[in-house]
């Protein structure tokens, strides 16, 4: 019986080649959009679930209340949460702490070799028992057991020791609290690219100044505790509050009620973006409307597949009934049916899969991933895929065999199945879900372009185009005498116009949080806010705007223990009117003595504009010596900017021979925070123009079997005196009919579904007519064009020959 199925599914596939070559088309190029998008998303949920214990790990996330209000919510926790959670709360079998925030930057040396390494963090022995990262050299159980002690990736292993045993060897590692040298106790292979931890370096715990291991008051370390039970989560919930009561021993935050979130490590990845954060965390929004682009792509690809073979069926119709007359069983009609949907579709998944393989590196590009076949090995999505296809196949087959058989045989035989109506409802809501999805996701397309768009041309309130950053240089003696000598050195250079020093630039959070409140505030109102140091030049460089008092200035001598704030901060004090604020003493956490605001600036975007404004205030470079400067930037002028850097660089060797010269221009640094929604917005109008191209494929061969069995209808019509207009009209209404349908449908799905979108932006563009209009004008063209490019020949032909057609 197969074969019989495989030889009349091959001769049905060569009778018409050309048939045969739009369909397998249009379904290779559906599954290979869908298969890729899936294979993205996938690997999306695939976040760090590659650790045996995974579903009893969770991230303590520190929350801030003042009453049942949540004022703070940040990814990280404090140095002492780990300890005194298990020693504590009942409930967590083990727990490690992560400190990347403290020192996350650092001059690494080994030898005369120097180089800077950003991906550096202290890990307590209970790394390696909660994770499975996979240790190459060294013992899990002692490699981050004692002081100086540190265990890097293979990469780094080959970077700094190329083929020389690295076991042993000894890496100086140079930050501002000081220089420390740590014996290589392990080597481990790089951590998978679906993780959200990811480092090159991990020093031991005991490795950090003793003062900072237990702190309550620094929340710069990630703190992962696993659980005895899932039940647990809550109910350590609860109870942390009371037990940090005990902790809080400075007057710092003491107003606020301290607490926790447990955020299940699978999760984590694609949970809303937090202050403190390790990664630039994926958009689960955006995952969602892929997942639908990527079914609206296979469900067009499929509803092609049917409707074309249903048109060709009508050629079919005295087979099937010469077969059924003979004694065929419905069941034996279906099975071939369905066997010739198989091999349609089997042989375009494996052109599928190879498109796939040649656009997968294009694509990690575009999206900054590392996606593979792989993640269809892991979890449920493999088996849901395979389901989809089976799926698939058993509708595109079954459904043109019951159109069939649900004719009489003697119906069949006399050829009137082209002229009845069955199924040709069916058909056109086939065409009303296509273009309804392809509708959407134009819409969706033009939105995310428009809200990019947006986000480029809003006015940031500071300044980023012409700007090079230098990062800061490693400790050295005399460190402060040397970066004011090759300050001034820097500024005389003739392509540079202002010099500057600060703790942060714009494009990044600022990070450091300080508890403050105005000093002579009764209710004694502590507030979080984040804390830039910068020198007097910085205002000026970056081009903020003051909306009261002064900026920082050495003409008074006294700035020390002054402060500039944005307007948000000033809100947050109390104060609508900001020249009021102005000589406002502020009491600053671990300061003795109050600081005075001199001056208010105008808020401005320190980060991309789908985060708010944020309460920042600015502080002398020389008051706060534990917040470290760590950038140099240089306004340039007009002229060759690489020459600048090459005379930057000679500049800094002489001075900082010790320390790399590392360097990035800011107007790229900033934009990097868009890679994500514009690698969103590619791939959306990518998929898009294929869902529109396969829908009208699809539209097209319909209208060409349309007018192949009209044409004798035509022609009778044109010698009743029909217009060339009125025969357009008759051959276009049941496709214009189904497609106005569609886009009455996709319109409103459109905005409310871009509008939760767009919910996401704190900063966001209003959903304009034009964005819903242009898609209705642009779909109803393209169909115009599909539909007159077929019906002409039709049209315009002799009434003779249409007479003569049957």
């Amino acid at each position: 019986m197969i074969g019989n199925y495989w030889n009349s599914a091959w001769r049905n596939l060569m009778k018409r080649k050309k048939f045969s070559f739009i369909n397998i088309f249009g379904l290779a190029v559906g599954m290979a959009s869908a298969l890729l998008i899936l294979t993205y998303v996938a690997f999306e949920f695939s976040f760090d679930k590659m650790h045996a214990k995974h579903d009893r790990i969770y991230r303590v996330q520190s929350t801030f209340y003042e009453g049942q209000v949540l004022t703070d919510y940040w990814a990280s926790s404090s140095f002492g949460y780990g300890s005194a959670m298990q020693e504590n709360l009942a409930g967590i079998e083990d727990y490690t702490r992560i400190a990347s925030l403290f020192q996350p930057e650092q001059l690494v040396k080994y030898g005369e070799l120097c180089l800077r390494e950003n991906e550096i963090a202290y890990a307590d022995p209970g790394f390696f028992r909660l994770f499975d990262f996979e240790l190459l050299k060294g013992d899990r159980a002692s490699c981050l057991s004692m002081p100086g002690q540190v265990v890097i990736t293979e990469r780094i292993a080959r970077k700094y020791f190329r083929d020389e045993e690295p076991m042993g060897k000894i890496l100086v590692f140079n930050s501002n609290i000081g220089k420390v040298s740590c014996e290589v106790t392990g080597v481990m292979k790089e951590m998978p690219s679906n993780s959200h931890i990811h480092y090159n370096f991990l020093l031991s715990y005991k490795s950090l100044p003793k003062w900072v291991q237990e702190y309550w008051y620094k929340h710069e370390t990630y703190t992962y505790v696993l659980l005895d039970s899932r039940e647990r989560k809550e109910e350590i919930e609860r109870a942390f509050p009371g037990m940090a009561e005990k902790y809080k021993t400075e007057e710092a935050l003491k107003n606020k009620t301290w607490g926790v979130r447990l955020v299940p490590l699978e999760d984590i990845h694609l949970t809303p973006q937090l202050g403190y954060e390790a990664e630039q965390k994926g958009n689960r929004s955006a995952i969602i409307a892929l997942v639908f682009a990527a079914v609206a792509i296979l469900v067009i690809a499929w509803i092609n597949y049917i409707n074309l073979t249903v048109a060709r069926s009508m050629e079919r119709a005295k087979e099937v009934g010469v077969r059924r007359v003979v004694g065929a069983f419905p069941q034996q009609l279906v099975g071939q049916f369905l066997f010739e949907a198989l091999v349609m579709n089997l042989i375009a998944f494996v052109i599928a899969v190879g498109l796939v393989e040649m656009l997968l590196p294009a694509f990690n590009l575009l999206v900054g991933r590392t996606v593979s076949f792989s993640v269809w090995l892991t979890g449920y999505w493999g088996l849901s895929v395979f389901l989809l296809f089976v799926c698939g196949v058993y509708v595109s087959g079954y459904y043109p065999a019951r159109a069939l058989l649900r004719k009489k045989p003697i119906m069949l035989l006399k050829g009137k199945f082209q002229n009845g109506r069955s199924g040709e409802r069916t058909r056109k809501l086939l065409v009303v879900v296509q273009y309804t999805a392809s509708m959407i996701l134009l819409c969706g397309t033009l939105i995310v372009f428009a809200q990019l768009n947006y986000m480029r041309r809003q006015s940031l309130g500071v300044r980023t185009d012409r700007i090079l950053v230098v990062k800061f240089p490693g400790p050295t003696e005399g460190m402060k005498i040397k970066m004011e000598a090759m300050r001034k050195a820097i500024r005389k250079l003739p392509l540079v116009s202002k010099v500057t020093c600060s703790g942060s630039v714009p494009g990044e959070e600022v990070a450091m949080f300080l508890s403050n409140r105005r000093t002579h505030d009764a209710l004694k109102q502590n507030r979080l806010y984040e804390m830039l140091s910068c020198d007097p030049d910085y205002m000026d460089a970056y081009g903020l705007e003051l909306v009261a008092g002064r900026g920082f200035s050495e003409d008074y001598g006294d700035d020390v223990n002054k402060l500039v704030i944005n307007e948000t901060a000033a809100r947050t004090l109390g104060y609508t009117d900001y020249e009021s604020v102005i000589g406002e003493e502020i009491s600053v956490e671990t300061i003795e003595e109050p600081m005075q605001v001199i001056g208010v600036v105008k808020d401005y975007h320190q980060q991309a504009l789908n985060r708010n404004y944020t309460p920042i205030m600015l502080f002398h470079k020389d008051k706060i010596d534990w917040i470290p400067q760590r950038y140099i930037s240089i306004v340039m002028k007009p002229g060759d900017s690489l020459e600048l850097v090459s005379q930057i660089s000679e500049i800094w060797t002489t001075y900082f021979a010790d320390s790399s010269f590392d360097y990035f221009f800011l107007d790229q640094f900033y934009d990097r925070q868009y890679r994500q929604d514009e690698a969103f917005g590619v791939l959306m109008g990518g998929f898009t123009g294929l869902a529109i191209f396969i829908s009208c494929l699809g539209l097209w061969i319909l209208v060409m079997f349309s007018c192949a069995v009209r044409t004798k209808e035509m022609g009778i019509r044109k010698v009743l005196g029909a217009s060339r207009l009125n025969l357009f009209y008759q051959l276009g209404k049941d496709f214009f009919i189904p497609i106005l349908i569609a886009i009455v449908i996709a319109l409103p799905v459109a905005w409310f579904s871009m509008n939760a979108w767009l919910s996401h932006y704190a900063f966001r563009t209003e959903l304009k007519a034009w964005f819903f209009l242009l898609p209705v004008v642009l779909i109803v063209m393209i169909s115009f064009l599909t539909v007159a490019g077929q019906t002409i020949t039709v049209i315009y032909s002799k009434p003779a020959r249409s007479l003569r057609y049957e």
